[in-house]
């Protein structure tokens, strides 16, 4: 593998890779950490001459092993028993890549939208409670969670005419 595919598959499994850590360690800092080690320790050992099959399953099973690791020493845990903890499902795999799909297309909404968005989805506040800390009109609240979640069923497929109404919350949202 060269560098040019390599930095893609970094590309594409960074967000995915970093979100199934979270999982495990349950904090932001630590799980980037984990997963830049994981992506320069396999960057390496591909130059060293390492085979593998398929990278995608390799970096899971790197990062869930790192992740466990640290856990443990973290901890001042044994490392006898990481070996009972689950392996890397495909489950797991799915569900990282779909709240790594989730993400970007939050991040990719206007700046304020996206606000309301996550202070109505992950801070579980009113269209009211928004629109009294952000000094705007509840109307104008509920035109950025219409726009909002138009941007997210679109980039989940989900437009249409068969789409859920707007207000229902058809998103499981990973926030930790």
């Amino acid at each position: 593998m060269d560098a040019k595919e390599f930095e893609k598959e970094y590309q594409r499994l960074l967000l995915p890779l970093g979100l199934y850590a979270l999982k495990i360690v349950e904090n932001v800092d630590d799980s980037n950490d984990i997963v830049q080690s994981v992506f320069l320790n396999t960057w390496s050992r591909l130059q060293e001459g390492l085979e593998t099959d398929n990278l995608k399953s390799y970096l899971y099973r790197a990062v869930r092993n790192a992740s466990l690791k640290f856990l443990a020493n973290k901890n001042n845990a044994p490392t006898d028993n990481l070996e009972s903890l689950e392996d890397v499902t495909e489950e797991a795999i799915d569900t990282s890549e779909r709240d790594a799909r989730l993400w970007r297309a939050i991040e990719s909404l206007p700046e304020k939208c996206r606000e309301v968005f996550l202070l109505c989805k992950r801070d579980n506040l009113s269209y009211r409670e928004v629109s009294e800390e952000l000094s705007i009109s509840e109307k104008t609240v509920e035109n950025h969670m219409t726009k909002a979640m138009k941007a997210l069923r679109e980039a989940y497929g989900l437009s249409g005419s068969h789409t859920p109404n707007l207000h229902m919350d058809i998103f499981f949202l990973p926030f930790l």
